[in-house]
């Protein structure tokens, strides 16, 4: 079998990326080719087939007028990226696509463009793009479903992508445009769902549910070795940004005193958050900004627990994954696809979002029985290498394939 695996970056930039890599290593050693399609861009790994990739477009608002129409007309329709999709179809003549984050800089043309050529179409949904305009079913530091049934205009009205008109108009434009069209749904043949929550949501946004499965990500077990020994602290690991609680984990710290805390990752808050504990006089706060690779792994590798504190409706997030797959217990909000991950008591703690008392006393719980968090941290393991393996996803995406090809 061959398999055209389209997503907008060929490089790790994010979630969806790192399982983009991860499942196309599974496939390839066992014997099933995969041909990229992306955006062109100066981090992507080699590939054969780069001189088909779409033209680079960063969306950031740089340029005059004209470029900023030409990026417009791109995001809701790209016949550059339909007709190179269906080209790299006919010079590779794949049996599915498996579509991953396509939206704006691939644009959902390309579906129709495979479903001219004859070929069956996947799509895992890394976010809630399909029902809500700013993907991200957040807003003003709340959940937020207000654009479900068809009710965009509210992107609009609230300004909910970059807190300006122009951008909110465009994606709710896009938004109305491809469901009239049935853009997605008459022309993806099964949508992939890494949680059950984000099933759930898709489907009561009007999603048939029939033309949607649950399947979580895996992970390279190989990749992580599990340590049930700690160098004494609790860390965080991900995105400084609204919506992963990171001010109620501030305030759980304040509250949790003599609990030594590292802070690994950067983004929009990193300065606030870094005066915040310092008026907290919270000095066992380390923040140690963005790692990834070894030293990241060896972060996680000394900590006692990894928190993950979100406060949005996270869909399956691959550091609770990796935490697992060390060794380490997660303290992590009972909201998205996080319980689907952390069975509370077992392989983790869970707490309400945004409740920073439950998770000062949720933290203090686990500290004051390092013993209990190791047997959580061995359960942790014990559950990754039987529900997420590479054999196992390989198994479940075949069948997926198998299902859509036949």
């Amino acid at each position: 079998m061959k398999v055209l695996v389209a997503n907008k970056y060929y490089f790790v930039k994010g979630g969806a990326e790192r399982y983009l890599f991860e499942l196309g290593r599974i496939l390839e050693e066992r014997g099933v080719a995969t041909v990229p399609f992306a955006m062109e861009h100066e981090e992507n790994e080699p590939s054969e087939h780069s001189d088909l990739f779409v033209s680079h477009e960063s969306f950031d608002g740089a340029g005059g007028p004209l470029d900023a129409i030409r990026a417009a007309a791109r995001l809701l329709y790209s016949v550059e990226a339909r007709k190179k999709v269906e080209a790299l179809v006919d010079r590779t003549r794949p049996d599915v696509a498996h579509l991953h984050n396509i939206a704006h800089q691939l644009s959902p043309s390309i579906i129709a463009g495979l479903r001219a050529k004859g070929v069956p179409v996947v799509q895992t949904l890394h976010d809630y793009k399909l029902v809500c305009p700013n993907y991200q079913m957040f807003l003003d530091g709340k959940t937020c479903e207000r654009c479900g049934h068809w009710r965009y205009y509210r992107a609009c009205v609230h300004r909910c992508m970059r807190d300006s008109l122009a951008p909110s108009a465009l994606v709710c434009l896009e938004a109305y445009l491809h469901k009239v069209m049935g853009t997605y749904v008459r022309n993806v043949d099964l949508f992939i769902a890494p949680s059950q929550q984000l099933l759930e949501r898709m489907v009561a946004h009007g999603i048939d549910r029939k033309q949607i499965v649950h399947l979580p990500y895996s992970i390279a077990l190989d990749e992580y070795e599990p340590t049930y020994v700690s160098n004494g602290y609790a860390v965080y690991v991900g995105r400084l940004s609204t919506g992963k609680g990171l001010e109620t984990l501030m305030k759980a710290l304040a509250r949790a005193r003599g609990i030594p805390f590292k802070v690994v990752g950067d983004g929009p808050l990193a300065d606030e958050l870094a005066r915040v504990a310092a008026e907290q006089g919270l000095a066992d706060v380390e923040f140690v900004g963005y790692l990834n690779g070894n030293e990241l792994k060896s972060i996680v590798a000394g900590s006692t627990c990894v928190v993950v504190p979100s406060e949005c409706y996270e869909n399956s997030p691959l550091t609770v994954y990796e935490a697992c797959a060390m060794g380490k217990p997660v303290v992590g909000s009972s909201i998205g696809g996080i319980p689907e991950l952390v069975v509370d008591g077992e392989t983790g703690l869970l707490f309400p979002p945004g409740d920073d008392g439950a998770l000062a006393g949720r933290l203090e719980e686990l500290w004051g029985d390092r013993a209990r968090a190791v047997d959580m941290g061995k359960a942790a393991r014990a559950r990754v290498e039987r529900e997420y393996g590479p054999d196992r996803h390989f198994e479940q995406i075949m069948a997926i394939y198998e299902r859509v090809t036949h």
